[in-house]
């Protein structure tokens, strides 16, 4: 297994999360740790590989957003990136770490049901460019 370092996936979407969510959380940038690469290979080992290089554009322009209400501090974010085909679910820790960045604490593929439950259940809010 190649070693890890911590990821880089770009700049959080603070503002058009805020007018979604109803957040007030501050610009930074979204990073990925070690040990959070470590939990989801071990989650998801068969996704990771394939879902890893398509992380980066759901982070900067999701499909869809919501709070993670069974993991609080947490929000989801959703995409379909070009290339990958499926919907990709992205978990952000929502408080800042030492350094001003945000976190992804896992990712993966989620049905193209799931998605339409959520959104018909009014769950998953359509961010807007801000």
């Amino acid at each position: 297994m190649a070693r890890l370092i911590p990821y880089f996936f770009g700049v959080f979407p603070h503002e058009s999360i805020n007018a979604a969510l109803d957040l007030e959380l501050n610009a930074g940038d979204v990073v990925m740790s070690v040990n959070a690469q470590r939990h989801a290979q071990k989650r998801h080992p068969d996704d990771y590989a394939r879902c890893f290089p398509h992380v980066a554009s759901v982070v900067s322009n999701p499909l869809y957003v919501r709070d993670d209400f069974r993991n609080h501090g947490k929000i989801e974010m959703v995409g379909r990136p070009e290339g990958f085909p499926d919907w990709l679910l992205v978990v952000v820790e929502l408080s800042l770490d030492r350094a001003g960045r945000y976190n992804i604490v896992s990712f993966y593929p989620i049905s193209d049901k799931k998605v339409k439950n959520r959104r018909a259940k009014g769950q998953y809010v359509r961010p807007r460019l801000v």
